[in-house]
């Protein structure tokens, strides 16, 4: 299958194969479709499998983008996952113009207030912060239309899921829902039962790590191939860090 197949708008695509993304990775094509037709679902995929494409893409390719409100909520552990999420949304939805705004603690809460009242179709934030919007009235989720739980597992772990629960019971309840997590312990599958209606499981098996992908890929290549292909590894894959190996 490519993202042509799957009927993308075209500046989805130009923007796709601008970041070097030449054909959807095993959890874009299970999960793309779920997404674009309203379906909840829970992904066990392990980070750095390109599962945050795999929700960006079906967002953005249903956002109006003329509504001012949040269309969509993204909530993850940490600012740095938040502000990297925002990234990938923004080199995806470039062409389309959307506006992301990624909210979180150790930030002026009033700056973000005023930030909401303009034209926004994606949040992308940390459970407390989002939390204290709501309560506050500053962030108006009566037109969110799809909610992602990214790195549920972690949430967990970091005490996060008490809050999770009280933010899905501000929001509407006909918005849909996309639950990812690397491993799946009791506490996420009660948590996907009590918020996700008749979830499509996927679970997405180990892939070949990237450090793996630039070797097979340096080893199929010739020298003078290599910086550009290099290039677009690192624009597909967006690591948060890593480390490049060199002869001298």
């Amino acid at each position: 299958m490519t993202f042509e197949q799957m009927n993308l708008d075209k500046n989805i695509i130009q923007a796709l194969h601008t970041l070097g993304y030449e054909k959807p990775l095993p959890v874009q094509e299970k999960v793309i479709p779920n997404i674009l037709s309203g379906t909840d679902c829970i992904v066990k995929s392990r980070t750095g499998s390109g599962k945050t494409a795999s929700f960006a893409i079906p967002i953005i390719q249903n956002l109006e983008i003329d509504e001012r409100s949040p269309q969509a909520l993204v909530l993850t552990p940490t600012r740095e996952l938040a502000l990297q999420i925002q990234q990938d949304f923004d080199r995806i939805g470039t062409f389309k113009k959307i506006k992301t705004l990624p909210i979180f603690g150790k930030q002026p809460f009033k700056f973000q207030k005023e930030d909401l009242k303009q034209r926004c179709h994606v949040v992308i934030g940390t459970p407390g912060r989002v939390l204290d919007h709501l309560q506050q009235e500053t962030l108006d989720p009566s037109k969110i239309k799809y909610v992602v739980l990214d790195e549920a597992d972690e949430m967990l772990n970091m005490g996060f899921i008490e809050t999770v629960q009280k933010i899905f019971f501000r929001l509407p309840k006909n918005a849909s829902v996309c639950m990812f997590s690397a491993t799946l312990p009791q506490e996420i599958q009660e948590l996907a039962h009590d918020f996700l209606k008749q979830a499509e499981v996927v679970e997405i098996e180990s892939q070949t790590s990237v450090s793996e992908q630039m070797h097979h890929y340096a080893y199929r290549l010739k020298e003078h191939e290599k910086p550009q292909a290099l290039l677009k590894l690192l624009c597909r894959e967006l690591p948060e860090s890593c480390i490049i190996f060199a002869k001298t």
